[in-house]
């Protein structure tokens, strides 16, 4: 615990907040063993940061990074062994929906669809914060479900094993001190307003989580977060994105390389979301991010040449209906990102002979 404590001061004051988010993701996975209120008093001070921060600067951008990390945060406390914890969540998304549901002057800049007409967008690509809200309150009204999220380990049933057998009530722990600056560090890079883009949200079969489901957020949050921490070993990376339905629950994913024609035979109420589909889905939200991707480009095309390369039954068929949405909805797409997919496109060729069924084109 302390060491952890430690570790999360470290990144509060340097202003690291993706690897802030992930020691408060860990803290609130065992949100169950703390002998307080655990991570919500922490998340209440990131809060009162954010609504300091908006009052001097309707422009600020760290308060909305904060407020992520808040609603990012929530639902793995929610899903950890610790009960009662619904009242809590409620006050947190109440006083957060001011900031998450407000736009940002900066939107419109990093719309990859820079189109004054709604309709004629491929996808009308809403405000992260805005669609995480707005799904943490559906799952707050449906008695959080978090079905995406695994339980290792029923609770009730242990604590009924422990009384069994006679055991002593489980030690207790003090939630470990990281105190809450009163300037927040905005870090090194340039932070902007995030969206959500996709190639597959939304669709009539639903290949990846619809944007009104938790699940979307989460996962794709997983995989951005394993894409930008492994950027020194690209085979390490592609190797955990093809293994992403290993890391959810059992329920999350259909069966890995199951063909598209194929979703439409499965019974309703089971899941039709494609892992490939998913990681094909982040990647791309990543080389066609405005103003700028995190890493160099070189880095997300390397990413899809090896994961083609370590299961090519399973991304190829995935790949191939991306390019198909990109290459169809070039015309409404900013400038930029078309000279990012032509880059992507001739690089990925170059890679693969060339081969490519050019006669449908």
């Amino acid at each position: 615990m302390k060491k952890i404590g430690a570790l999360g001061q470290q990144h509060m004051n340097n202003g690291s907040f993706r690897e802030l988010k992930l020691v408060l993701r860990f803290l609130a996975c065992l949100q169950g063993i703390f002998n307080d209120e655990g991570v919500f008093p922490i998340l209440e001070e990131l809060f009162q940061r954010t609504i300091d921060l908006q009052t001097a600067s309707p422009d600020d951008t760290v308060g909305l990074e904060l407020v992520k990390i808040i609603l990012l945060t929530l639902p793995y406390a929610i899903a950890s062994t610790a009960t009662g914890l619904e009242q809590k969540a409620a006050d947190l998304l109440e006083k957060t929906d001011i900031v998450a549901s407000s736009p940002h002057v900066l939107e419109n800049l990093v719309d990859p669809y820079p189109m004054d007409d709604v309709e004629l967008k491929p996808m009308v690509c809403p405000s992260l914060l805005n669609i995480l809200q707005r799904q943490l309150q559906s799952e707050a009204n449906n008695s959080w479900p978090l079905k995406a999220i695994p339980r290792p380990y029923n609770a009730a049933a242990a604590k009924a094993d422990a009384e069994d057998q006679m055991q002593d009530t489980p030690k207790t722990h003090a939630f470990p001190a990281i105190d809450v600056p009163a300037t927040i560090n905005p870090g090194t890079g340039v932070l902007f307003p995030q969206i959500y883009f996709s190639l597959f949200a939304d669709q009539d079969i639903e290949s990846v989580p619809s944007t009104s489901d938790i699940a979307s957020s989460l996962i794709r949050d997983t995989i951005v977060d394993t894409i930008s921490l492994l950027n020194y070993n690209r085979h390490a990376a592609a190797k955990f994105l093809i293994e992403l339905d290993c890391f959810w629950s059992s329920e999350t994913f259909v069966k890995r390389s199951t063909a598209f024609d194929k979703l439409k035979d499965i019974p309703e109420g089971k899941s039709t979301w494609k892992p490939e589909d998913m990681v094909v889905d982040a990647v791309f939200s990543q080389i066609l991010q405005l103003p700028m991707p995190e890493h160099q480009l070189v880095y997300y095309h390397s990413i899809i040449t090896e994961a083609c390369k370590v299961a090519p039954a399973a991304i190829a068929p995935s790949l191939g209906r991306a390019i198909r949405f990109l290459f169809r909805n070039v015309d409404t797409m900013d400038q930029e990102l078309c000279y990012r997919f032509l880059d992507w496109f001739s690089h990925h060729l170059s890679n693969f002979d060339f081969r490519w069924k050019w006669t449908e084109w």
